[in-house]
């Protein structure tokens, strides 16, 4: 009987053998193709399991062929599938929506967003990844609700348009706080050089590729544990840091890409034969003689062709090395990117090194590090804004004159530049050498008591020099022209937090914050100035005949307490307490520190018992929040103090002048914030719909007050006026396809703010020739013209409207009869995203608008002059009035009608425009292909931005913004050189 039993137990054995086999295989996550540490692979119906290793890779035996393997990782939809006759088998999973509650960096903490009680956007790096941009502001346009960014003009690294939920200050900054790895950073432009309307941007010494996550904090009972400089939001930036791994994980990304212009600037002004026959005209409407006899028989000039480039390339290599162990992890990483303008004598190159590491001495005891070293270097020219920069002097130039002289020299007119000049002799190098560093300790007191101080440095070094050669107006006045300018601005900042968090039984779970902030800024310039060069060969100062040379520095410093609780009950019922007391050295000693509060609520009404059973929604929350926040900006260091200037003599003896008042009670502008929202998924979570109402109302504004002569001073910085900004935010997030081998998802957002000026001193009139005028009870950015009616079908003089309502050119006077007629504020803005994915191809498409908001179009201004001066002009003048009966906007070309003293809102057009912002398509090959070679993933990709543009505007691009240097200023186009389409392709490569 043994014996039978033993022949049966080994028969069976050797049966199960027979059908037994080891199946490994690699798996992978689906979007990216990294692969996965720490899925687990189930044989279905058994206990029996293997978890992936550090590079993915899994080995399971398995007893037949009839086995299902179950795959499964946190946030990723789970797979199952038959074994059958393979040995191998990779997974590629994909995300599952449902499962996952993200998690959202708040100012000094984290929280999932199903228990978020305030207004914040979320961006990862996913959605900002292999954009050809150099800055990371620019590509969180329209991908956030409520967050209006523009690119001023396509200056390469300059300065970009950003508002969270409107405008809240008319002179003291409307910028948002950033904030990289708990560093407040210095976002305001610190060049001495001016080169127009534009301005540079500190924030594109970042590497965008760096960033792991971005954060936008909206509403009070987010952004008041920032106190004092929240008021205009603030924009949390976490960078990527290493995991633990068996090997170092190295990551190459890099792209080329050439641009060119979406619309041509020649084709905005006319040729030689029509710039000599519209003058022909106006003389004849004058009653003088034609002075082209033979129209189009000289020169005929395109002095567009002189400045801009016909492709201006663009480069980007990134590489990046991670990892670590359970005690010590690293990232590591490098950049280099370099753009050329399409306009000639502008190139921004930027070089970066990162390095990111975190230590754990012990179960209770970490550090860690983050330091950022930034070089940039700009080429720039003066432009925007600028009758005598490169486009302007393009624009006013006439076409039928030569670009050069027989002996080679640069063609004169009148008092503009020559457009060559200023393109390829003007000499500006700006230098930018940045240290952004900062050093923590944790301490883990027990186990819901943490302790974290870190200290902070953004160091920034620029030197600037500047040469105006005599072929420029500047240098020819003076035999050549320079100037040398250093400037070092240096921000320490030292933090010390202590948090508290635990489960108190009964469902209550309590978060406690309490901290302490010290920052200091100190800003040192000097300069050297000379004239009179031997040479355009020689441009240090040291060789000018004429040399002067001045110092200057400015300090400031910022004091604070904060605190936050966070009461959470059974993840149902939501309350969020925020304050922060700032003491800053810019204010009067009567009000040196604020107190800056917030609360939020929420509740969750999926939570509720009489929810359970519905099949409609998956979460419903409902959220409400109230708070303060300061703004400290824009007003000068010392403007609460009476000041003196030195440097004054009095017959050959020093001396000194009164400079500024003093104002003991000068203190912050305050904003005052409500804000309503609820938050909703549907369809198993696959739909998220978030909608949110706002009223901001801004307080004690910093404005210059006129004061009574008897003083001795026109004006004194004061507290007066308010500002308001209402709004509401949508935004949708769709996972329309998710299966196995196809991924589509959606996100749309809208938003409308508009922004009133409530209460004023006085009217302030702003930018050149005093277009946009700031108004009680009238919208922020409105536009102060004459408006024009039509034209005089018989007789072609214009017809206006006048104060009486009549529109006879009679009456009308120009010095009185200028109405509001429109304004820069959108009525909706957003953006649309779809990103495709399918068997290793993914096709994200990106597009942005903005709708129902003005534009001037001041070149026209300039440009369509009817022949009073003999400049180049606007095709626009094309259309003007020639015989009775003509039906047009554009006036007989008179002296009249073309007048100086006029501000015609025929030039103000509809500025809403629809734009393919970027396309993307991309391949991720194969696993089986790369691992092969040695790499973990590989992807290649070719990318278009600004590809398509639908816009009824006329201008060079209905984004530009001439006066960005003006706080004042939106939604005016003057000479200012308009963006790119780029086209790029790339690779990335994970070993």
């Amino acid at each position: 009987m043994k014996k039978l039993i033993t022949a049966i137990f080994v028969l069976g054995l050797s049966f199960y053998a027979y059908g037994q086999k080891t199946v490994t295989g690699t798996i992978t996550s689906q979007e990216d193709g990294e692969t996965i540490i720490g899925a687990t692979i189930l044989i279905k119906g058994t206990t029996r399991g293997e978890v992936t290793d550090i590079d993915g890779n899994y080995s399971i035996e398995v007893p037949n062929d009839d086995a299902i393997l179950v795959v499964a990782f946190t946030g990723l939809k789970t797979i199952e599938e038959r074994v059958g006759a393979r040995t191998e088998i990779n997974f590629a999973m994909v995300s599952d929506i449902a499962l996952l509650d993200e998690i959202v960096v708040t100012g000094y903490g984290s929280q999932g967003r199903k228990v978020l009680t305030s207004a914040i956007s979320s961006l990862d790096a996913k959605e900002i990844e292999n954009l050809p941009q150099p800055s990371f502001d620019q590509m969180m346009q329209g991908r956030a609700p409520g967050v209006q960014i523009n690119s001023n003009s396509g200056t390469p690294g300059g300065s970009i348009f950003v508002r969270i939920r409107g405008t809240n200050s008319i002179t003291a900054g409307s910028d948002p706080l950033y904030v990289v790895d708990g560093i407040p950073i210095v976002s305001a432009p610190l060049e001495r050089e001016g080169t127009g309307g534009q301005r540079t941007s500190p924030i594109a010494d970042i590497n965008p590729a760096d960033i792991a996550s971005i954060e936008i904090l909206k509403d009070a009972a987010a952004t008041a544990i920032y106190g004092a400089r929240a008021a205009n939001g603030v924009v949390l930036i976490t960078t990527k840091r290493g995991t633990a791994s068996r090997n170092a994980r190295v990551t190459l990304n890099t792209f080329a890409g050439i641009q060119n212009f979406w619309r041509d600037p020649s084709e905005a002004v006319v040729d030689a034969r029509a710039f000599e026959e519209l003058s022909n005209e106006a003389a004849q409407n004058r009653g003088q003689s034609v002075p082209y006899p033979n129209p189009g028989s000289g020169e005929n000039t395109d002095w567009n062709s002189f400045i801009f480039r016909d492709d201006a390339p663009m480069y980007n290599v990134d590489l990046s090395i991670s990892g670590g162990n359970d005690a010590i992890k690293y990232f590591v990483s490098g950049n280099a990117f370099i753009q050329d303008g399409i306009m000639k004598n502008h190139r921004y190159e930027r070089q970066t090194g990162r390095v990111n590491l975190d230590y754990k001495a012990n179960d209770k005891l970490k550090f860690g590090t983050s330091v950022l070293y930034s070089r940039s270097d700009r080429t720039r020219a003066d432009n925007d804004n600028n009758i005598f920069g490169a486009l302007g002097a393009a624009f006013f130039n006439p076409p039928n004159i030569p670009a050069r002289q027989p002996d080679g020299s640069l063609t004169k007119f009148s008092i503009f530049e020559n457009p060559i000049a200023v393109a390829e002799f003007q000499d500006l190098k700006m230098i930018t050498n940045r240290v952004l560093a900062n050093l923590f300790g944790e301490w883990e007191i027990t186990d819901y008591l943490t302790f974290r101080s870190s200290a902070s440095v953004d160091y920034n070094s620029i030197k600037e020099d500047a040469y105006w050669p005599t072929q420029m107006n500047e240098g020819a006045a003076v035999n050549g022209q320079g100037r040398s300018t250093v400037t070092v601005d240096d921000n320490v900042v030292w933090e010390n937090v202590l948090t508290f968090q635990k489960g108190l039984g009964g469902n209550h779970y309590l978060t406690v914050l309490a901290g302490q902030s010290i920052q200091t800024s100190d800003n040192e310039r000097t300069e050297a100035f000379g004239q009179q060069f031997p040479s355009n060969d020689f441009r240090r100062i040291t060789s000018a005949a004429v040399q002067t040379s001045s110092s200057a520095g400015t300090e400031w410093g910022i004091s604070s307490f904060f605190g936050r609780v966070n009461y959470d009950y059974g993840g149902k019922y939501l309350v969020n307490f925020n304050v922060r007391r700032d003491g800053s050295s810019r204010f009067g000693e009567a009000n040196r520190w604020g107190t800056f509060p917030s609360v939020g609520v929420g509740w969750r009404i999926s939570e509720e018992p009489f929810m359970q059973n519905n099949s409609f929604f998956n979460e419903l929350k409902l959220r409400g929040s109230w708070g303060i926040t300061g703004n400290q900006n824009g007003i000068g260091n010392f403007a609460s103090l009476g000041l003196w200037n030195g440097g004054f003599n009095y017959e050959g003896a020093p001396g000194t002048s009164p400079a500024q008042l003093a104002n003991p009670d000068l203190k912050w502008e305050t904003t005052d914030q409500i804000n309503v929202g609820v938050d909703m998924t549907f369809l198993n979570e696959r739909m998220s719909v978030s909608f949110d109402y706002y009223q901001k109302v801004t307080k004690d504004l910093l404005l210059n007050v006129p004061l009574p002569r008897t003083t001795g001073f026109s004006s004194q910085i004061q507290n007066f006026g308010e500002l308001e900004n209402t709004g509401w935010e949508f935004d949708l997030s769709l996972a329309a396809v998710q299966t196995q081998e196809v991924q589509w998802n959606i996100n749309f957002n809208l938003a409308h703010n508009e922004a009133v000026a409530t209460r004023l001193v006085a009217p302030i009139e702003a930018f050149t020739r005093s277009p946009i005028r700031l108004e009680e009870g009238l919208p922020l950015f409105s536009f102060w013209l004459h408006e024009q009616l039509g034209v005089d079908a018989q007789t072609g003089d214009a017809i206006w409207r006048t104060q009486n309502g009549d529109s006879q050119s009679e009456t009308f006077n120009p010095s009185t009869d200028r109405f509001i007629v429109g304004d820069a504020q959108p009525d909706l803005f957003g953006g649309f995203t779809s990103d495709l994915s399918w068997k290793g191809f993914t096709f994200n498409m990106f597009w942005q608008f903005s709708l129902g908001n003005d534009q001037l179009h001041w070149n026209r201004f300039f440009q369509e002059h009817g022949g009073g001066r003999n400049t180049q002009y606007h095709v626009s003048q094309l259309d003007r009035w020639q015989q009775p009966g003509d039906v047009t906007m554009v006036p007989r070309m008179t002296a009249a009608n073309y007048s100086g003293s006029l501000r015609p809102s025929r030039f103000l057009e509809d500025g809403s425009y629809v734009r393919l912002k970027n396309i993307t398509l991309g391949y991720n090959i194969p696993s089986s292909v790369v691992q092969k070679l040695g790499m973990r993933s590989a992807r290649v990709y070719i990318s278009a931005q600004n590809l398509i543009t639908i816009t009824d505007y006329t201008g060079l691009d209905p984004e530009l913004n001439t006066g960005a240097n003006n706080q004042l200023v939106q939604g005016i186009e003057l000479y200012a050189f308009p963006q790119a389409r780029v086209l790029t392709g790339g690779f990335t490569l994970n070993f």
